[in-house]
C-alpha cells in the first residue's frame, strides 16, 4: 500500500523481502532500526517470534538502536505476547507494546512489540512531531494517535505491564 506509506524513497530506506533471521546472522552493530513486518507465528514466520530470532537482532543493531516487529493481537494471543514481552525483556533494555486498529486482521487490530538495545528509551511519545505540511499529507498518523496506542485496555495492560 504504497499510497497509504512514505519513506520509501529515501535514500537511507533499504526493504528487504527474505528470510529476515538468516539475513540478519552474524550482523553486529549494523542498523539503527530494524522493522520486522511478518507474517503469524505459525508456519514459516515461527523463528521471528523466538528468543534466537530477537538475540540476533539485538546483536545487529547499532548502540541505541531500536526494533520493530509484529506484536500479533492482544483479543487472541495475550499469552504468546506476554511471551514474547518477557522473552525480549531479557534480552533488550527497554521493551513496550502498542497497537492499531486494521479493519482487514483479525479483530480489527494488530500490535507491535517495540525494544530498544539500550535502557532509557521511551516509546510512547513521538521524539518529533510531524511538521504542519507533513501532517497534512497524513491520513492516519497523529501524535494522539501515537500516544494513544500505548494504552491498552485494562486486561491487557494486566497481564503485559503488571
Amino acid at each position: 500500500l504504497k499510497h497509504l506509506a512514505c519513506g520509501f524513497e529515501d535514500p537511507r530506506a533499504e526493504v528487504l523481502v527474505g528470510d529476515g533471521l538468516e539475513f540478519l546472522k552474524g550482523k553486529t552493530a549494523a542498523y539503527d532500526v530494524i522493522i520486522v513486518d511478518s507474517s503469524d507465528p505459525d508456519g514459516p514466520a515461527g523463528s521471528l517470534f523466538g528468543e534466537e530470532f530477537y538475540k540476533v537482532v539485538h546483536a545487529a543493531l547499532k548502540p541505541g538502536g531500536v526494533t520493530c516487529s509484529q506484536g500479533e493481537c492482544m483479543w487472541l494471543h495475550l499469552p504468546l505476547i506476554k511471551s514474547m514481552m518477557a522473552c525480549c525483556r531479557g534480552i533488550f533494555g527497554d521493551v513496550d507494546y502498542a497497537y492499531t486498529c486494521i479493519p482487514t486482521y483479525p479483530s480489527g487490530q494488530i500490535g507491535f512489540m517495540l525494544c530498544s538495545k539500550d535502557s532509557g528509551k521511551t516509546f510512547r511519545s513521538p521524539l518529533r512531531e510531524p511538521t504542519t505540511a507533513q501532517q497534512d499529507s497524513m491520513q492516519y498518523y497523529s501524535t494522539e494517535i501515537h500516544r494513544a496506542a500505548f494504552v491498552l485496555p485494562e486486561f491487557a495492560r494486566k497481564e503485559l505491564r503488571p
